[in-house]
Formats: C-alpha cells, structure tokens, sequence
C-alpha cells in the first residue's frame, strides 16, 4: 500500500513557508475611541482593502446592535453604546476577528 502523505525529501523550511503562505491573507481590526466616536479601521494582513465588507457591533448576549459596511479607506465609525460590546469584522471566506470594547482606547 503507497502512503498517502510522504514527507522524504521535503524541507521544514518549505513546509514552514507552506504554513506562512496560507495565513497571508489574514483581517486585522483596529479600532480606537476619536472624539466621542469609535473609530473602526481594518483590512487584511497582505494589504489587500476590506472596502465593502461588512462589520457588526453586538452586545455581550451577541444582540447585533449596529452593523454596517467598511467604506473605501476600509474604515467605520459609530457612535459606543452604552453596554460591554465587541466589534466583530466580517472579511469573507471565513476571515473574521473581534474586538471587544475593553480593548479599545484612546
């Protein structure tokens, strides 16, 4: 019987390099408090835009109070509810990250 998966001849460093290249493409979410807003800005690790994509606020019970859309500078902005919450960016094909309110500064 031939093995399914033979690893001879490969390198740990071309198996590493396999493993970066998969999470090249990986979101990031940053948001900060601006004023009396939150400032909402994300994208993707290899720099692609996440204009377009959609990003909810939700309440600790995950109630969606706000959702929304990324605008062409891959940014949102709302106004903080007056609940814990976390801000959740949807990037597609499974690229989702969350930020929670307790994380979020000046």
């Amino acid at each position: 019987m031939k093995p399914l998966l033979s690893l001879r001849g490969t390198s740990v460093a071309g198996i590493l390099s396999a493993c970066a290249a998969a999470h090249a493409h990986a979101p990031v979410l940053d948001c900060y408090i601006k004023q009396d807003q939150v400032q909402c800005e994300a994208g993707f690790s290899d720099g692609s835009s996440a204009a377009g994509k959609k990003i909810q606020v939700l309440d600790a019970k995950n109630k969606v109070l706000l959702e929304g859309v990324l605008d062409n500078a891959g940014t949102y902005v709302f106004k903080p509810p007056g609940v814990d919450y976390h801000v959740v960016f949807l990037g597609g094909d499974n690229h989702q990250t969350t930020l929670y309110s307790s994380n979020i500064t000046k």
